[in-house]
């Protein structure tokens, strides 16, 4: 008997943020256990959904408090949590460049080919591996994508 599947459709577009403004770089890949992630300096990026998330593409850049700091040479993690452990799924390099009032600062766009899809249970945390610091080197991190 042929099994046949029924489509999912995205309900509602999605995008969410994260300030990567004061965080404590992150000195594991290893996988991390709930009670383990604060410690470990990874923090909730994407929440639980009901029927699941479909994340596109994820935007990074730089956002200090001067508009002059440059960034510093940084990876971003994000990490898959399935309600018992988080996983590093994908790092996203972080250059390091100086910006002026008239030249951008540090952007990047991660995408992801066919979709990175959240079961309802699941969620992205995020985390850097260099220390970011609000007048310097601060970044913000959002997802853009689709609710399920």
């Amino acid at each position: 008997m042929p099994v046949t599947a029924t489509p999912v459709f995205p309900q509602t577009p999605y995008s969410v943020s994260v300030s990567l403004t004061v965080q404590t770089a992150c000195t594991t890949r290893a996988p991390t256990a709930t009670a383990s992630l604060a410690a470990a300096n990874i923090i909730q990026f994407v929440p639980t959904s009901t029927n699941g998330t479909r994340i596109d593409y994820i935007k990074v850049y730089a956002a200090s408090t001067s508009i002059t700091s440059a960034t510093v040479a940084n990876l971003v993690q994000i990490w898959n949590w399935d309600a018992t452990n988080a996983y590093l799924t994908d790092e996203i390099p972080v250059s390091a460049v100086t910006p002026s009032t008239t030249a951008a600062g540090f952007n990047t766009t991660y995408s992801f080919a066919n979709g990175l899809y959240l079961p309802a249970a699941n969620r992205l945390y995020i985390s850097v591996t260099v220390t970011t610091a609000a007048a310097t080197t601060a970044l913000t991190a959002t997802a853009f994508g689709a609710l399920l």
